[in-house]
């Protein structure tokens, strides 16, 4: 804006001092201009009279040039708050996302307290040997889920192909997975589905299914 109002200033000032008739020497005493004596003193001085029109030349073009500085930096301030918006969106529907993860996660604790006996989860992140069932809650866009939220083996954060994915639980068997999730559709985490790991690395549910005899 500091620089708005300095080229605003410049521009009244080339205006002012450039080709008005009262900074002549045809200016009378009462502030009107006689432009008869005026015409004669630029007929006995034409440089004076050349000087006078290239310097309204110059400040025209000086002119010209202000407004296009003005209007270039109006519209790169109209990004900017367009860009500043952008922002303020994808960090609120961060939150949002956030703030609806907290919930199902709580979900899921309280549904994984329900569980079978064969559950494996731990207060410390390991990998389990053989075939697990675990249940996603989701997939989200990379560093976009807060990792302050995930503790050991029952809330796991996995990262796979530039995607944070939201895990819970682990068990041996597929049907005390597929109880969890169905309890969690049942508390609203409509997204919930079973996956599988067979020593710490994915593999689809039907191969796991295969690897352990359950299918």
């Amino acid at each position: 804006m500091k620089k708005l109002s300095l080229f605003l200033c410049l521009a009244s000032m080339l205006v002012a001092t450039s080709c008005s008739p009262k900074t002549t020497a045809g200016a009378t005493a009462a502030g009107s201009t006689d432009y008869a004596a005026l015409a004669a003193s630029y007929k006995k001085n034409p440089d004076a009279l050349r000087r006078m029109v290239e310097n309204c030349k110059t400040n025209e073009a000086a002119l010209v040039a202000a407004r296009q500085d003005i209007n270039r930096m109006q519209n790169q301030s109209s990004a900017v708050n367009q860009d500043v918006n952008a922002l303020r969106t994808n960090l609120s529907n961060a939150q949002m996302d956030n703030d609806q993860l907290r919930q199902q996660l709580a979900q899921a604790q309280s549904a994984a307290a329900t569980a079978t006996s064969d559950r494996l989860d731990t207060d410390q992140q390991t990998v389990v040997a053989g075939v697990i069932f675990q249940v996603q809650l989701g997939a989200y866009a990379q560093n976009t889920v807060n990792p302050d939220l995930f503790t050991g083996n029952a809330l796991e954060l996995q990262d796979q192909n530039g995607v944070q994915k939201v895990v819970v639980s682990q068990f041996r068997t597929y049907a005390s997975a597929a109880k969890l999730r169905d309890r969690l559709k049942q508390m609203g985490v409509n997204g919930a589905f079973v996956v599988a790991k067979n020593n710490g690395v994915r593999v689809t549910v039907p191969e796991a299914l295969k690897m352990t005899g359950q299918g």
